[in-house]
């Protein structure tokens, strides 16, 4: 017998705990706080954020204006505008040239018209080392001028080279599938009709980070230019607020366009983290619900404190773009970092003194809480064999532990009378455990034990009832294990359906596998009492699929989860038709056609019930479709003879349902049907004879 636990109050205990913990460290933050200083430092940053900030809105604008001015200043001149010709081209080329030399941070110029041709003027250091072999590029710094045909298929390419001295290469042409009226720039231009800029962008040909401006020709078309921005990394570095801070511009929300370079300042002064506070920076840029939005927040990275600053810049031709900074605190605060070390050599040693109070007590309401947990968990999932309860010296824990312990035992009782999924669902919502029901597709099964009322005149009814249970548990087993639910135990019949209560999109296969398992579990059972001596019990099950109601039925206070359908009827007679057969599971065409992919089926025959005119397929589960090749033989023998059999060729089909019967001499269906056929032989065909059996009685 377990002594009692003395217990604490558990108010007694958060008391002891919070004293512990809030006094010494409220305490500590008090002291530094009054301590403190830096608040001129944090100035300083802000006045060289707005200078960084002022420096490169400046930049993007007036070089984006220069670029615009640069293009309409070249879309204004009428040679633009002159037809397709040759000597038309050479001027457009010249110019395109001229506008090159006289503006070095343009990479490219280039024009497109509505008919596809395509005139290009570029920096061939800009090209990428493919182009240059493609193109046979000279090592010296040229200019490549390119010529593009009209048309919309592959066409011809012509392209030379100028030199610094002004003379030319000779020209030279390929093949080329390039239509510019494809291309971002083109298609912004002509759809505006107003200067468009691209977002900042690496060039194909080379590295080189820059925009696109593009803009319409009055004739059609478009003239496009390429501004490198490889000026604005100088820039960010030279406007950098302390050595080691980072400076990025960004467009949109979270792409970095340029970043400043890393620290170059003497050895031991330069920190080592640099990669680290880049990323960091890119994930608060990442963060921000709009490009418009400003940051403005600290961050511990790499064990130092930054200040994350985000400032959004004037929009450039209704592009939005942002600068960044990361600042180490450390750099902003020197001067008063030697009184903020020592106070935090203080603050730590009243945390240590309140982390090991902290720890002290809460070690024993850590572990109790923690097995309580484990156990609720446990309880959750219907696992009910942990039986030990948590303890604790916490009044309120041990009574907490004591209620779940009582839970425990109640659900695990209540768990053998109903099924663990119908539990699982009232714990869920118990709201819905009032009478009524929902339409559903079910899949139901009926099992039936053969002859056994006359097994149960010869055995004790304490005895009948312990190999019954036996005999339940190895059906029911099958059954849970393929995600059925047990309606109810009916003498020494089982109801089982599957779709309810959880959905279930596989219920008619999982259905299948639970009949063949529960199928091969009796025939194990059977074997082993056969060996005992004992009468062995012999399973025949029915299947169905269809529409029912399923849910609460009966009075208020005491309820039963079950189903209202046609389909349980048409379960429960393909059981009996075992009997006729000599079968151990049939099922109907709903299922059988439903899962011709997951397991190999006989058709056995088709049938009219007695009372009724409807025609009613049934089939007979062999195994699993991997297996298909072990019943392949018997199947061919068969599905002659039924053929032969509906035709009226009854003879033809006694000699193949013998072929059958000789590959599985115990086949129960083969037997029938050679009977069946012999009949009629005798007899004769019967009247209005269209292969469909009608059965007289019940």
């Amino acid at each position: 017998m377990n002594r009692p636990i003395r217990s604490i109050p558990f108010n007694i205990t958060i008391l002891a705990l919070m004293a512990l913990i809030m006094v010494p460290l409220a305490s500590t933050l008090l002291w530094l706080g009054w301590r403190a200083v830096g608040s001129l430092e944090e100035r300083s940053a802000d006045q060289k954020m707005t200078a960084l900030h002022t420096a490169v809105s400046t930049f993007m604008t007036d070089g984006v204006r220069l670029i615009v001015s640069v293009g309409l200043t070249l879309v204004a001149q009428p040679s633009f505008a002159a037809p397709a010709d040759r000597p038309a081209d050479e001027e457009r080329l010249r110019q395109l040239v001229g506008l090159l030399n006289r503006h070095p941070y343009v990479s490219a110029a280039y024009v497109g018209y509505d008919d596809g041709r395509f005139l290009y003027a570029g920096r061939v250091s800009l090209l990428s080392p493919a182009q240059k072999i493609e193109f046979a590029a000279p090592r010296s710094n040229v200019i490549i001028e390119r010529i593009i045909e009209a048309g919309s298929a592959t066409r011809r390419e012509a392209w030379r080279f100028v030199m610094p001295d002004g003379s030319m290469s000779p020209e030279r042409e390929h093949t080329t599938n390039f239509d510019p009226r494809g291309r971002p720039w083109y298609i912004e231009a002509i759809r505006t009709h107003a200067p468009t800029l691209t977002q900042p962008y690496h060039f194909a040909s080379s590295n080189e980070l820059g925009i696109s401006v593009g803009l319409s020709l009055k004739a059609g078309g478009a003239l496009g230019l390429d501004f490198t921005l490889g000026t604005l990394s100088r820039l960010l570095s030279e406007y950098k607020i302390t050595p080691n801070s980072i400076v990025m511009l960004s467009t949109g929300i979270s792409e970095v366009l340029v970043e400043s370079e890393p620290c170059r300042t003497p050895a031991g002064i330069c920190f080592p983290d640099d990669d680290k506070v880049r990323k960091a920076l890119r994930e608060v840029l990442a963060a921000r619900n709009s490009p418009g939005a400003g940051v403005d927040l600290e961050s511990e990275i790499g064990g130092r404190f930054y200040r994350i600053i985000v400032r959004p810049m004037p929009a450039v031709l209704g592009k939005s773009f942002s600068v960044a900074a990361a600042v180490p605190k450390e750099e902003l605060t020197a001067e008063s970092r030697g009184l903020i070390e020592h106070s935090a050599v203080l603050a730590a040693g009243a945390v240590i003194v309140a982390a090991l109070a902290v720890f002290g007590v809460s070690l024993g309401l850590s572990r109790a809480l923690l097995r309580i947990t484990a156990k609720t968990e446990s309880i959750r999932q219907l696992d009910f064999s942990d039986t030990v309860p948590a303890r604790s010296r916490i009044s309120e824990i041990s009574k907490l532990s004591n209620a779940i312990e009582r839970m425990r035992e109640g659900l695990q009782v209540f768990g053998r009378y109903v099924s663990k999924d119908l539990v699982s669902e009232i714990m869920r919502a118990p709201a819905n455990t009032g009478l009524g029901g929902t339409r559903r597709q079910l899949t139901v099964m009926f099992t039936d034990i053969e002859g056994f009322s006359r097994i149960s005149e010869d055995i004790e009814p304490e005895l009948l009832m312990s190999r019954l249970s036996r005999y339940y548990e190895m059906l029911g087993a099958a059954i849970s294990a393929n995600h059925g639910m047990i309606d109810k135990y009916i003498g020494d019949s089982i109801m089982a359906f599957w779709n309810a209560p959880q959905p279930d999109p596989d219920h008619i296969a999982n259905a299948c596998r639970a009949a063949l398992q529960a199928a091969a579990a009796s025939r194990t059972l059977a074997e082993k009492w056969r060996q005992l001596d004992r009468p062995v019990f012999h399973t025949r099950i029915g299947l169905h699929t269809g529409l029912a109601v399923v849910g609460n039925v009966g009075a208020r206070e005491r309820i039963n989860y079950t189903l209202v359908g046609k389909v349980a009827n048409q379960a429960s007679r393909l059981e009996s038709l075992n009997k006729v057969y000599g079968t151990k599971i049939l099922a109907s065409s709903e299922v059988a056609l439903a899962t011709t992919q997951q397991f190999v089926w006989r058709h056995i025959d088709r049938i009219v019930a007695a009372g009724t005119t409807e025609v009613l397929e049934i089939y007979e589960p062999l195994g699993e479709i991997a297996h298909a090749a072990e019943y392949a033989n018997f199947l061919a023998q068969w599905q002659t003879g039924r053929e032969a059999y509906v035709e009226g060729r009854f003879g033809a089909a006694i000699v193949c349902f013998r072929a059958a019967l000789a590959l599985r001499p115990d086949d129960g269906p083969s037997r029938a049907f050679i009977d069946r056929c012999s009949a009629f032989v005798r007899e004769g065909q019967p009247k209005d004879w269209d292969g469909a059996w009608h059965f007289d009685k019940k």
